[in-house]
């Protein structure tokens, strides 16, 4: 079986992971536009929607999953999630702007520009988890029991308010001339609010100020997140601990 545990040759082997990861997902994009037909944003807008979807899905889901089941970075494990996160969002803006283009999303720029901004918003927020799960687990006796109680944080963290909006129904009588701001409390509905059809309005999709404004109160949560993230790396009662995870 082979070992995952370690981090060696970081982060070309993570860069090139995620590499892979976004050719999948860019060719089950195109494999769904292959069985159509003729390419139409009938066709096109929905495979680009469900592509999107799947790479916020291996951000939010899978990176935490796996550094988590790594050992810790050294020397700075706020500093590595930083790392990761731009090892991320380079490549993800190739599969995001062609989303302008016709024969794939057909989204204005404002619209596309949203997702990009949500996206890194959200990276910090991810940033700033994978940072204080992986200080805790550093720090804790029972790494393995720890691990897992880290990993379900981030899920709730991730899926936690849409669960409780669709629970509650919540919102769900709002027509397509008003945001849907609930869904934009989690990376992976956050896309589907973005680029929810409006047609009826006259264009495929629209954001509003209020869209942006929950972007920038997400980042703003993702920075505070760091900063504490750091303040326990910084603290006594974790350098005493000596890292071995």
């Amino acid at each position: 079986m082979i070992d995952w545990s370690h981090r060696r040759g970081e982060p070309r082997v993570f860069a090139l992971l995620w590499m892979i990861f976004l050719l999948s997902a860019t060719a089950i994009m195109f494999a769904r536009l292959s069985s159509g037909f003729s390419i139409s944003p009938s066709v096109s807008r929905p495979a680009s929607r469900e592509m999107l979807v799947v790479v916020i899905f291996g951000m939010s889901i899978l990176w935490p999953m796996v550094r988590f089941s790594q050992t810790i970075p050294r020397p700075s494990i706020v500093a590595a999630s930083l790392r990761d996160l731009i090892v991320m969002l380079i490549p993800a803006q190739a599969v995001i702007w062609p989303q302008r283009l016709i024969v794939l999303g057909g989204w204005s720029t404002e619209v596309v520009l949203a997702l990009s901004l949500h996206i890194a918003a959200w990276g910090l927020v991810l940033a700033g988890i994978v940072s204080i799960g992986s200080v805790l687990i550093a720090s804790s006796v029972n790494h393995a029991r720890t691990r897992v109680l880290v990993m379900l944080a981030a899920l709730v963290m991730v899926l936690g308010m849409p669960m409780v909006e669709l629970l509650t129904l919540k919102g769900a009588p709002i027509g397509a001339a008003h945001a849907n701001l609930g869904w934009m409390l989690s990376p992976i509905t956050g896309i589907l609010e973005i680029t929810a059809d409006r047609s009826v309005l006259g264009q495929p999709a629209i954001v509003y100020n209020a869209h942006f404004r929950i972007i920038a109160a997400v980042a703003c949560v993702g920075l505070a997140l760091l900063i504490f993230g750091r303040a326990l790396e910084n603290a006594r009662w974790v350098a005493r601990r000596r890292i071995k995870p």
